[in-house]
């Protein structure tokens, strides 16, 4: 089957047209990022005129910034009031998996859809990928669901797909196994499980030669001690991507990994004082969701990447908004406050914080220290935490295996269930 076929059927088969989208994203991102905010201005005033003509609950705000900023729950109390009854084409039900508490069902279109994938396509090819490329996923169901289409569309893609469940060490030897003995080209995954099975070969004092032209990470957080750890087993560059499909965003790290590319031809984005970021995907008229709040807090940059796209930056993205943490006395801090304390220190590579009415648990996964460095590294994070919240019991471990999330993921900060 000739390429340019196999790509044409999964779009076939999608009711998309990602392959012709992605062309277009080609072009647009070395746009002027003039032209850009200039184009982005007219979908929204399109986007905003169809909204109070189709939706009788915001028909007389007279201005798009004064439409509140609306949540997962606003919008499931209000799902039948925000769908499009006049939207032609396609209709594709979706449902975020919950990992804020509360999951979202919505509505989108064959547009949306072909944005999801050309911006994963796009954020791939700043990583050497060619179409036709072999490509494992090492993830779990947030990156590929199953059933029998979605195994139509990987064999399509030429997708290998390894499950950031059950990582043992014999798992991971395996996936080993098969980068070094394939001709995948793209690894791309949870930086999680990545790093993990990084570490599964650097501890053993080995690394990885695989046909890998490059390493995307996605849907968590990729810290600088991962990074590093990552392209060491590997050997070759790590980069990392940011989406959050219901609210129309796709960001991408480009050759300099110096900062998110935001595909602001799909989205028209604003980020609060706070740092929450807000979003209102343009490209899904099936169903209207202006101004939601994606649960992101993110930095956002007035600076021009040296690589010359006009896309707008977004220097960090650094975590939930619900990422808090209480102590006993009701003082809450969020996730940044680890976030910030662990990352500049180069003996961390990783961490995760576990917390319940009574107790704290700090787990550091850490490179091998002598026993008096560790014990001042211990005493140094004791006493930090301490100045700000006080639990009856405060923990720290080093090098315990994390718990993960249901879908996979890595959570730097949980909330214990007991």
């Amino acid at each position: 089957m000739s390429l340019a076929l196999r790509y044409r059927l999964i779009d076939l088969a999608r009711g998309t047209d990602s392959v012709g989208l992605l062309k277009a994203l080609r072009a647009w991102q070395f746009e002027s990022a003039e032209k850009l905010e200039s184009n982005t201005r007219t979908e929204l005033e399109q986007y905003f005129n169809e909204l109070r003509q189709t939706v009788p609950m915001f028909k007389d705000v007279e201005r798009f910034e004064d439409l509140p900023v609306i949540d997962k729950r606003f919008i499931n109390d209000h799902l039948d009031e925000l769908i499009n009854p006049n939207f032609k084409g396609t209709v594709i039900r979706k449902k975020t998996g919950g990992s804020t508490g509360e999951p979202l069902i919505y509505f989108t279109g064959a547009q949306s859809q072909s944005y999801l994938w050309a911006g994963i396509y796009l954020s791939w090819e700043v990583a050497g990928y060619k179409f036709g490329d072999r490509v494992a996923f090492l993830a779990g169901p947030s990156l590929f669901a199953t059933g029998y289409k979605q195994s139509i569309y990987f064999r399509l893609l030429k997708v290998t797909l390894m499950s950031a469940f059950n990582m043992t060490a014999e798992t991971m030897s395996e996936y080993g196994r098969q980068l070094q003995n394939s001709e995948i080209r793209l690894l791309y995954g949870y930086p999680s499980a990545i790093h993990l099975m990084a570490r599964h070969y650097l501890d053993a004092g080995k690394t990885l030669s695989t046909t890998l032209r490059g390493i995307v990470c996605t849907a968590e957080t990729l810290t600088p001690a991962m990074r590093k750890d990552i392209e060491a087993a590997f050997g070759v560059p790590c980069y990392s991507q940011y989406g959050c499909h219901d609210a129309g965003i796709s960001a991408f790290e480009c050759e300099h990994r110096d900062g998110f590319h935001l595909i602001s031809t799909r989205c028209h984005s604003e980020v609060l004082p706070d740092g929450q970021f807000i979003s209102t995907d343009l490209s899904n008229r099936a169903m209207f969701m202006p101004r939601y709040n994606t649960g992101d807090i993110v930095r956002q940059s007035n600076r021009q990447c040296a690589c010359g796209r006009g896309f707008p930056l977004l220097d960090e993205v650094l975590g939930r908004q619900n990422d808090m943490v209480t102590d006993t006395r009701g003082t809450t801090v969020h996730s940044l406050f680890f976030i910030y304390l662990f990352r500049e220190d180069v003996r961390i590579r990783s961490f995760q914080v576990i917390y319940d009415e009574s107790q704290l648990y700090v787990n550091l996964h850490i490179k091998q220290l002598a026993e008096q460095e560790l014990s001042l590294l211990e005493q140094h994070v004791r006493e930090i935490i301490a100045k700000t919240l006080v639990f009856h019991q405060l923990n720290i471990i080093f090098n315990q295996p994390f718990v993960a999330l249901a879908n996979g993921k890595h959570s730097f900060v949980m909330k214990s269930i007991r």
